[in-house]
């Protein structure tokens, strides 16, 4: 080459370097703003909330109270609604928008036109007097000042009662529709772009190429904006749940080292951070039980349920102080239940990662973190809803046993620790750690001595928190299990038997078939068996399904016994994939067809894992307005009875935390007397509730309330309703609710 060339050569490489970190500039810029376009545009066509007044089977979006069924004169479908109605939006609040509605009303009171009131949550915002000829009325809603995420699209007006029917009606109504106003959201619009230049930028400083690092952070950006572009409603705003998502893709980012597996867990993340708005979340009543406990304590009353009664009707300590922080801090433990939700379901996908990084190939534990992250169990009980304390259990869990797996004893024994405290089976995590500690000794610790000294290193942390612990729960409470162990077991063979279909059921959630993968790599290699990892995450999974299937399993959808369960079953699932692969890679004919083979399995399990959900959807909604007319009841007890009041619920959960009152557990969960009641066909009903004892509940805890819907906890007394009155009460929020008072 001549020296003129050379020189060349060297001035082009050195413009190269000199244009290269323009060309990066240049790319940020461009990111940042095409996802401002992106999110601008994204909102151009806002949402509409339409309720079909002619339809019984009605979307599950919003929720109608005090309006009749459909009717029909021949001409049109329509409802009628009483004095007082309303239209509920669950989490609507949550979008940061304005609306406006549209109302079609006619009137038919033969006394004359009255005066109708529209109100938003219970405010007025405009009255009217319609006439007998329909008439769209537009108006537009203010935002709610108090914060509350739930809207009420009200209309009141003077009821009346025609002769021939016993209703009180108010005004036909034959359609409604409630529309999100065009706006920006320019927190949102300058946050996220943000948020996206820092998640490059972290790409890079993980020595991605600027390129590579622009894709990945455009790729994501462009799913970022659909998910906004379809936003409704979900339990946290949309900028709380991608900034959780963007969080979890620089773990992703972290962990993993393939430009490949860093773009599938940055996808991954938006997926299982936005499935609250994909799916129907919900919260579950008996969160509020461990709310309720934690209510006490910062009110300085204990660690109790009812005042004066010391009964652990709770197995999550752990998270229960959790909620107790939360309430001494001056927040809202739903709230905080519902972001804590959404960043442990993301955590537990990225902790699966990062422990199937560590034994797997890294192509294999990106597919052990796919079957994590589509696992609706899981959703169910983290980014969904719910405020149980699953999900922390499960990432305990699991960072447990990585942390033993990667031979860091002390850490993974304090972590267990951590999560014998969020729930009982960590005692049962320990112990089978134990166990494999001692079957699986290193050469140099075959002497008992140094078996014992071995342990300690695992055993030492956990004990060390553990003991204390449970001496200071025997002696505050009194017994060496929880009350709600009392109440739920002791069903012998039909409890067995109910615990195999919850198992069986969760076992076709999880892939059915593909489940027995999981045997591929002892039946391929015997030799496999002697993997230290193997020998120990599959005796968990086997001794831990067994405990399941003892205690009966759960009356929750979704198989939440088994949530804690996925990442190892995911692990152990993907490890005999690769060993059917690689076997099939031997062959001819399987190199050719094991990639189409595994590509066409992997998307059939994920889609059927996704839509598992739709089998219990319509249960989580209506536990979901269950727990909401609870807390309504709760807040009249609050607000309208004395401080001696007391209620008697099935659902002891939002009505005791809400009411503040003694409230009387039906089910025996915080009632130690009806924990141990003896019933015959235990096990064969429903899991949790089958004791109890309506004589005790009437005539020694005399409850001054019983709500009516539950009537028939008490059919077994004759003659119990003589000592109560029938009442109608009309929450804050104008709902009607009956309830049976206690005569003096």
């Amino acid at each position: 080459m001549h020296i003129a060339d050379r020189q060349h050569t060297l001035v082009n490489w050195i413009d190269r370097q000199r244009a290269q970190p323009l060309l990066e500039v240049l790319g940020a810029v461009l990111l940042a703003v095409l996802s401002i376009w992106g999110l601008i545009l994204a909102r151009q066509t806002p949402p509409v909330y339409g309720e079909d007044f002619t339809a019984t089977a009605r979307e599950e979006e919003t929720r109608l109270v005090g309006f009749y069924d459909p009717e029909s004169n021949g001409d049109y479908v329509y409802r009628w609604t009483k004095g007082n109605a309303f239209i509920q939006l669950p989490l609507r609040y949550n979008t940061d928008a304005r609306y406006t509605a549209a109302v079609r009303i006619r009137a038919a009171n033969p006394d004359g036109p009255q005066p109708l009131t529209f109100l938003l949550n219970q405010r007025t915002i405009a009255t009217v007097t319609p006439n007998n000829n329909f008439r769209i009325y537009d108006l537009v809603l203010p935002p709610d000042p108090e914060g509350d995420a739930l809207m009420r699209f009200g209309l009141r007006t003077t009821p009346f009662r025609p002769t021939a029917d016993q209703r009180d009606l108010g005004v036909i109504v034959s359609d409604l529709e409630i529309r999100q106003v065009r706006q920006i959201d320019w927190t949102t619009t300058i946050v996220i772009p943000l948020a996206l230049l820092g998640f490059w930028g972290w790409l890079r400083r993980r020595g991605e190429p600027p390129g590579v690092a622009l894709l990945i952070s455009a790729l994501l950006a462009a799913a970022l904006v659909a998910l906004y572009a379809i936003y409704r409603s979900a339990p946290l705003h949309y900028l709380w749940m991608a900034l959780l998502a963007l969080l979890a893709a620089a773990t992703g980012a972290t962990l993993a080292r393939e430009t490949a597996s860093r773009l599938a867990l940055a996808l991954i993340a938006a997926l299982v951070g936005f499935s609250g708005m994909l799916w129907p979340s919900w919260f579950t009543d008996d969160a509020f039980i461990s709310f309720r406990y934690a209510q006490n304590l910062v009110a300085g009353n204990g660690l109790i349920y009812n005042i004066g009664e010391r009964v652990e009707g709770y197995t999550n300590f752990l998270w229960t102080m959790l909620a107790a922080l939360v309430l001494w801090l001056g927040g809202d433990p739903v709230f905080w239940a519902y972001v804590a939700g959404v960043a442990l379901g993301l955590a537990i996908v990225q902790a699966t990662y990062w422990l199937a990084r560590v034994l797997l190939d890294p192509p294999w534990a990106l597919v052990a973190t796919l079957i994590v992250a589509t696992s609706q169990s899981l959703f169910v009980y983290t980014t969904r809803g719910a405020g149980l304390e699953t999900g922390l259990f499960t990432l305990l869990g699991l960072l447990g046993s990585a942390l033993y797996i990667q031979r860091m004893w002390a850490w993974s024994g304090f972590i267990f620790a951590l999560a014998a405290l969020t729930r009982p089976e960590g005692v049962l995590l320990m112990g089978l750690t134990m166990l494999h500690r001692w079957i699986a000794a290193d050469a140099n610790q075959r002497r008992f001595r140094e078996r014992i000294r071995a342990q300690v290193r695992v055993v030492g942390p956990f004990l060390l928190i553990v003991a204390p612990f449970f001496l200071w729960r025997l002696s505050y409470y009194g017994d060496l299990l929880p009350n709600t162990f009392y109440a739920k077991t002791g069903g012998g063979l039909a409890q067995v038997w109910r615990g195999l279909q919850y198992s069986s059921t969760f076992a076709l959630a999880m892939g059915g078939p593909l489940l027995l993968t999981i045997l591929a790599p002892p039946l391929i290699d015997q030799q496999a068996m002697l993997r230290r990892w193997w020998n120990y995450l599959l005796p968990i999974v086997v001794v831990y399904s067994a405990y399941i299937i003892s205690v009966g399993g759960d009356h929750f959808p979704g198989e939440r016994f088994f949530v804690p369960l996925t990442p190892w079953i995911a692990i152990l699932t993907a490890d005999g994939l690769a060993w059917i692969y690689r076997w099939g890679q031997r062959y001819p004919l399987g190199k050719q067809i094991m990639p189409a083979a595994l590509a066409i399995v992997l998307t059939t399990f994920s889609w059927h894992a996704l839509s598992h959900s739709k089998s219990f959807d319509r249960t989580l909604v209506g536990n979901d307005e269950s727990v909401w007319i609870w807390r309504e009841l709760g807040l009249w007890m609050n607000e309208n009875t004395p401080p001696d009041a007391s209620i008697a619920a099935l659902g002891a959960g939002a009505i005791a935390y809400y009411s503040d009152r003694t409230t009387i557990d039906l089910l025996g969960l915080n009632d130690r007397h009806i924990a141990r009641v003896e019933v015959s066909a235990l096990g064969s009903g429903t899991a949790g509730h089958e004791k109890s004892d309506p004589h005790y509940v009437l005539y020694e805890r005399q409850p001054t309330y019983i709500p009516r819907i539950w009537d028939g906890y008490f059919d077994t007394e004759p003659g119990w309703r003589d000592q109560y009155e029938l009442i109608t009460i009309k929450t804050r929020y104008g709902r009607e609710l009956e309830l049976w008072k206690r005569k003096p």
